[in-house]
């Protein structure tokens, strides 16, 4: 059976300004799924931190708009 990009693990990564740069942080823990990374996801977005959802391949999906400030 071939996966999709929905299926599979996921974790949230984090995009932070340090000085002149936006790094990303991506040691965030792997998740069973993207429903689970998404809650997530959300949650910390609505703390203030900047996220994307990184699936098992290693694609990123931005989910907050602009970069950290």
């Amino acid at each position: 059976m071939i996966r999709g990009l929905s299926e599979g693990m996921w974790r949230v990564v984090f995009y932070e300004r340090k000085g002149f740069r936006v790094e990303v942080d991506r040691t965030g823990p792997w998740l069973p799924n993207k429903t689970m990374a998404q809650h997530w996801a959300d949650w910390f977005g609505a703390r203030g931190y900047h996220v994307a959802l990184q699936d098992q391949s290693g694609t990123l999906q931005r989910i907050s708009a602009g970069l950290p400030g």
